[in-house]
């Protein structure tokens, strides 16, 4: 199993990503910078696990992301916060780091976690 913890605040793709006037969308300086982030968190995880990744090629894989932050208003109402689109960001940026193709994703969970604590959690295991 490779376990990445991202200990920083994982926005929505629409914060991440911005459009020009012909349309075009293009990463912003934080999603560029969060996306470096991760690919570094990704790359001192493989240097103590070496040979972590070969077990994945081309084989189906199992990805499970925990979202951990305060997911209730001071009233115990829930949040309205889209997750989907953040957890998208989080497996592309990690799997590209990996060299791995999301593809071959069979099983895919999304917990949110209630914490006081923002931080996410890509768990990538053999399906």
């Amino acid at each position: 199993m490779i376990k990445i913890i991202i200990d920083k605040k994982t926005p929505s793709v629409n914060h991440l990503y911005g459009h020009n006037r012909l349309g075009h969308f293009y990463l912003k300086k934080e999603g560029r910078e969060l996306r470096e982030y991760i690919v570094k968190k990704v790359r001192d995880y493989l240097v103590g696990n070496p040979g972590a990744t070969l077990n994945f090629k081309d084989v189906k894989i199992s990805v499970i992301v925990e979202i951990y932050e305060n997911w209730f208003t001071k009233k115990g109402a829930v949040k309205k916060k889209d997750v989907a689109n953040r957890e998208k960001f989080l497996i592309d940026s990690v799997f590209n780091a990996l060299g791995l193709d999301d593809c071959f994703i069979f099983e895919h969970v999304m917990r949110k976690m209630q914490s006081d604590e923002e931080k996410a959690v890509i768990m990538v295991l053999p399906f």
